[in-house]
């Protein structure tokens, strides 16, 4: 009932949010030149964050989401759980953030996070996830940054942060593709993220809540799906990597250290939950759920289990750089 309690206020909030006038903040890489993203917008101010980041301002009402005409891969390999079969209306998950080794000269990327999706296997399926990733021909540094992802499956349009219009961000005190600090240590401390992703039944909208204080960052509206329109059927919770060497020359996943190395030296993603029919936070089915690596010399996972504060498992490994 709590859990339930939780996502209502988090949406109660979200409108608070939404009838102030705020500001939207993009993220750009420390020193670039922000106008490829901001042409025809004006910034009202320019903010540098701690982490050397620097943000452009435009008005809330601006951002590029609004210009959707909607609104007015590469090879990947996969370690985590996948969860097929069942109706989903969001998704609740606790990852512990790494900052995995990308090869500079490399395209490749390196990404843990979660995601949910609907429509048919093979292609043309609808996709939002969140999370952390580790790309430096994005970035142009090895740090580990949050984004947030969708696939429209039909139009086979695909998009990150606010580089093309769809996600409507209307927290306007956090930077999509800002630095993630501090990050885990390999035997030593551990932080985590808290990403929360679920349907508004009255809007049909997707929102992103971020932390344990629930705080609304902004939506998928639901007009962007085809599939998504009403419920999800699959989700992941994991890492990832994708690129034209993720097969090859793999990077690393998490840690870089296999799971069975456990806490403090394993990646995790711990408390898992499912937002049913009922709008309330509840565990996964365990026979719907499926643990596993698509390269088990390469990436693992271990320590699959779910208890009464969720899902959780270890995940990662060191790719080709062992």
């Amino acid at each position: 009932m709590k859990e339930k309690e939780a996502i209502m206020l988090a949406l109660f909030l979200s409108y608070l949010v939404l009838i102030t006038k705020g500001k939207y903040i993009r993220s750009i890489k420390k020193g670039a030149n922000s106008s490829q993203f901001l042409i025809y917008r004006r910034v009202n101010k320019t903010i540098q964050m701690e982490s050397g980041d620097i943000f452009d301002c435009i008005d809330v009402n601006l951002q590029p989401a609004f210009d959707h005409p909607l609104l007015k891969g590469h090879k990947i390999q996969e370690a985590g759980i996948e969860y097929r079969d069942d109706y989903m209306y969001g998704t609740r998950a606790i990852i512990n953030v790494y900052e995995p080794k990308v090869k500079k000269d490399s395209k490749d990327l390196s990404a843990s996070g979660l995601n949910i999706n609907s429509g048919p296997e093979g292609g043309q399926a609808d996709t939002i996830g969140a999370g952390y990733s580790v790309s430096p021909s994005l970035s142009g540094d090895g740090y580990a940054r949050f984004h947030v992802a969708w696939d429209e499956g039909v139009l086979n349009k695909s998009c990150y942060d606010l580089t093309c219009p769809g996600f409507v961000q209307i927290c306007h005190t956090f930077g999509l593709g800002g630095r993630l600090q501090p990050v885990s240590v390999y035997n030593g401390s551990q932080y985590v993220i808290t990403i929360l992703i679920f349907k508004d039944p009255n809007t049909k909208n997707w929102w992103l809540i971020w932390g344990e204080e629930k705080t609304p960052i902004g939506y998928w509206p639901h007009s962007l799906f085809t599939y998504l329109k009403d419920k999800g059927t699959y989700a992941f919770w994991g890492g990832h990597v994708s690129g034209p060497t993720a097969s090859t020359d793999s990077p690393q996943i998490g840690s870089g250290h296999f799971a069975s190395e456990g806490y403090s030296k394993a990646a995790f993603v711990k408390n898992i939950k499912i937002v049913d029919g009922n709008n309330t936070l509840v565990n996964p089915g365990d026979k719907k759920a499926l643990a596993g690596s698509t390269s088990l010399s390469k990436f693992t996972v271990d320590g699959y289990e779910i208890d009464k504060d969720g899902m959780h498992t270890f995940y990662g490994g060191p790719g080709d750089l062992a």
